[in-house]
């Protein structure tokens, strides 16, 4: 009786410590896919918020509509929300990424996209296709926009490595969609999420 206690406590011990070593290898992922996407979004940021260039494009559109902000505050609350969303739009435009402003950021957001890229290659080819979701990670990030902007020299293997991502099922439709809509030089993009659904 003595023995097989000792012996399925040894087992439960041993199981354990293998639970553990798989939770910390998924929480060193988790901090190495979040620090990868805070890169792929490093210089793409903008300067300033929408809240900043909001009220002036909301301003605008109601003078340009011969109305004062009393006669927009009086407006049916559709017809407010239809002006809204209109000026949201605008304030969006005049914000501009940092790196479009910057040809140096340009240079340095090309480097990261670059190490980025080779990183999740090798990420992936280890332990196939991996997401927050996924690995169960605090942080939110979509590791699929490492490889939206990912340089054109990674393209072939890229290309690639999401087949098999996408047999393995592993890789999402529309996670396929989104890297092959990169890869073939950025059509316009003509499906939605839900377009994927249970595919």
């Amino acid at each position: 009786m003595k023995g097989s206690s000792i012996f399925i406590i040894l087992i439960l011990i041993f199981k354990n410590g293998l639970v553990s070593e798989s939770q910390a290898m998924d929480n060193e992922l988790c901090k190495i896919l979040y620090e990868l996407s805070l890169d792929n979004q490093r210089y793409r940021g903008t300067m300033g918020k929408i809240s900043d260039h909001f009220p002036n494009a909301l301003d605008s559109l109601i003078l340009n509509r011969g109305l004062t902000k009393t006669d927009f505050y009086s407006l049916p609350e559709q017809r407010q929300g239809e002006l809204n969303q209109q000026a949201l739009e605008l304030a969006r435009r005049k914000l501009k990424p940092l790196m479009k402003q910057n040809d140096s950021l340009l240079v340095l957001q090309q480097k990261l996209d670059s190490k980025n890229t080779k990183k999740l290659i090798e990420i992936t080819k280890k332990y196939g296709w991996l997401t927050a979701e996924g690995l169960g990670c605090k942080e939110r990030f979509r590791t699929v926009l490492i490889f939206r902007h990912a340089p054109e020299k990674y393209w072939d293997e890229i290309s690639r490595l999401i087949e098999k991502e996408r047999t393995e099922k592993r890789l999402s439709g529309y996670e396929h969609y989104l890297i092959d809509n990169h890869l073939k030089g950025r059509p316009p993009l003509t499906k939605k999420p839900s377009d994927f659904i249970n595919k």
